[in-house]
């Protein structure tokens, strides 16, 4: 049981109504995307028609919405990796030698420790990315141990190098997988790049790693991923006696590896509370997952509905 609460955005469209070049600017007007919205009459009053949610916003609701969002901040974080073909290529060479056992002395920087630690505030919204190497245990005791040490390292590596291009942080280790979250302040666009990023590290693993891992004589490997958004709190852990960090706790990072382990391989799921802070584009892309009656997870009366990027499975 849960009384998770579940967020949801708008989507808008910029509509340029003016531009004064003498002062540098230009003056818009935001319109419902009309991808996802439509004006509907009920009872002969107006109403927003959400097409995705297949519900109704009355008109004043809708205004009072809009009215909300003047003189409110609009933060923008651009990824980082724009041509994710392009990007697996150049790590080629790197990913190569690292399984080779060729790579350079790194300096040891725990950039999550410091961001966490830089926190004016012990609670927050994130959006927490659960990946798992599917079947390493098998792996494991097939391999010589020293190959197997290199095929993970090698991955989570690679892994961990994508994750702040989507201005996320790894969170910790899991053996064979990992767990990173995308913080605040801008909740929303924090649920697009989440999306983005798995599908890079998806793209890495089956066009980039396993290319590699197969010529040099490694077997290829399946991950899963799960998402799902929503508030944690930020604590530190452990004793200084032995070892000690900041850790996010809170329902959504054990339901975002729950939701991952639901997935097969090459899957990449997502909570409800994700999927209602997508991009219609995103959006547009996720179907519903038809689950069994083991998944009991519930807001409210309601169970948490799992959702799934609609890609092609290799």
């Amino acid at each position: 049981m849960s009384n998770k609460k579940v967020n949801f955005r708008m989507d808008f469209i910029q509509e340029i109504v003016s531009v004064d070049k003498s002062n540098k600017t230009i003056t818009f007007r935001l319109i419902p995307d009309p991808r996802r919205y439509e004006w509907k009459k009920v009872e002969g009053k107006r109403y927003l028609y959400d097409k995705l949610d297949d519900s109704l916003f009355s008109e004043e609701v809708y205004l009072n919405l809009v009215n909300q969002m003047n003189g409110q901040n609009i933060y923008f974080q651009p990824q980082k990796i724009n041509d994710v073909e392009q990007y697996v290529k150049e790590r080629l060479k790197s990913i190569r030698e690292r399984l080779r056992g060729i790579e350079k002395p790194a300096v040891l920087i725990d950039k999550s420790e410091a961001f966490l630690d830089s926190l004016a505030v012990n609670k927050l919204q994130f959006v927490i990315l659960s990946v798992d190497i599917v079947k390493s245990t098998k792996m494991a005791a097939e391999l010589d141990q020293e190959r197997y040490a290199r095929l993970i390292s090698t991955t989570l590596y690679e892994m961990s190098e994508i994750i702040p291009k989507f201005n996320g942080h790894v969170l910790k280790y899991t053996g064979d997988g990992l767990i990173a979250y995308f913080p605040a302040p801008s909740f929303i666009t924090k649920n697009d790049l989440a999306i983005d990023c798995a599908l890079t590290l998806r793209q890495l693993v089956y066009e980039g790693l396993n290319q590699i891992f197969k010529d040099e004589g490694y077997p290829s490997i399946d991950i899963r991923i799960g998402i799902d958004s929503g508030e944690a709190y930020v604590v530190r852990i452990g004793s200084p006696e032995t070892k000690q960090h900041k850790d996010i706790i809170g329902s959504v990072v054990s339901l975002a590896a729950k939701i991952q382990s639901l997935g097969k391989p090459g899957e990449i799921l997502l909570g409800e509370t994700t999927l209602r802070n997508l991009h219609t584009m995103w959006r547009e892309k996720c179907e519903i997952v038809i689950l069994d009656e083991s998944w009991t997870y519930k807001i409210g009366e309601d169970i948490y509905k799992i959702y799934k990027v609609k890609i092609n499975v290799n």
